[in-house]
């Protein structure tokens, strides 16, 4: 059944005349209510708020949530709850349609398609929904094959693993075991041997900290002294050669007949962003819960 004709209910609120609700929107807003509640990782009764004005962004109670949609009305166009554990079809890679419709989406592969809507944001769903016959930007790109990359099967016929996870789970491993990068890109080209043909395993350590990387939360790299006095990290400090304090050089001497070469630093720290971090955590339906935890519950 057409899911748009099934659901028609959501866009037929108010009766002829505004006087009260319809049976059919009344019946129909119950039911998905019932299905937001059951997802995983649910604590609290807080979901995220469908309705006209709050689009998918904010979590609320359920009984929040309930009186802004009888108030506004669903967000247009949606059809189907993405942001409510369901899958859709609309958004599956071609080459997997056959695959998907007979086999449905694993809690696997929804568990990473999760993973990239929390990373990319609300607002690339929406436009992904109501947009997509226009070809998309840089950035609507990166969130696409972020999409094919979790939804792309490791082989024709593998069910277990798709090109993210499997990126994923490589990197786990290497950090984990303290992997060289040589042994990693060694066991990333036997695997490929030894796999069946046509499979999306990476080639080497490069090409899979390139899928992962689209997932954003990346380091920032800044130098530092030598000796520990300073960071060359503000715009004045960027320009020196050396310490402003004990006068170290910043820089590594290049060797001779190498002065073309590019300057490698004494020593460099690996700065982690707070902000954005505290971001994913929040739009995350399985984080956000306990990040709001102390605050609905002093």
């Amino acid at each position: 059944m057409n899911i748009r004709l099934h659901r028609s209910w959501m866009y037929n609120r108010l009766n002829p005349g505004r006087k009260g609700f319809t049976d059919e929107f009344l019946n129909g807003l119950d039911s998905f209510l019932s299905f937001a509640l059951q997802r995983e990782g649910i604590t609290n009764d807080n979901i995220r708020c469908p309705c006209s004005n709050c689009k998918n962004v904010p979590f609320k109670h359920v009984k929040d949530v309930k009186l802004h949609i009888l108030k506004r009305g669903f967000k247009p166009n949606y059809w189907y709850w993405t942001c409510h554990g369901e899958c859709d079809p609309e958004l599956l890679v071609e080459i997997n349609k056959e695959n998907y419709a007979q086999e449905g989406c694993s809690s696997h592969h929804i568990r990473f398609e999760n993973m990239i809507y929390d990373a990319v944001g609300p607002r690339h769903q929406m436009e992904c929904e109501e947009d997509m016959e226009e070809p998309p930007n840089i950035n609507d790109q990166k969130f696409y094959d972020l999409l094919h990359a979790a939804q792309n099967p490791l082989w024709p016929g593998c069910k277990n693993h798709t090109e993210l996870s499997t990126a994923v789970r490589l990197l786990t491993i290497k950090s984990e075991g303290n992997m060289s990068e040589r042994s990693f890109n060694q066991m990333v080209a036997l695997m490929k041997e030894t796999h069946p043909p046509n499979n999306l395993f990476p080639t080497d350590y490069y090409r899979t900290k390139k899928i992962v990387s689209k997932l954003g939360l990346t380091a920032e790299k800044i130098d530092c002294c030598v000796n520990g006095c300073m960071l060359f990290y503000t715009d004045e400090c960027k320009q020196l050669k050396e310490c402003k304090f004990c006068s170290a050089p910043r820089y590594k001497k290049k060797m001779t007949g190498k002065e073309r070469c590019k300057e490698v630093p004494m020593k460099r720290m690996h700065y982690l962003p707070l902000i954005p971090r505290l971001k994913r955590l929040y739009a995350s339906m399985s984080s956000a819960p306990h990040m709001r935890w102390h605050y609905e519950n002093k």
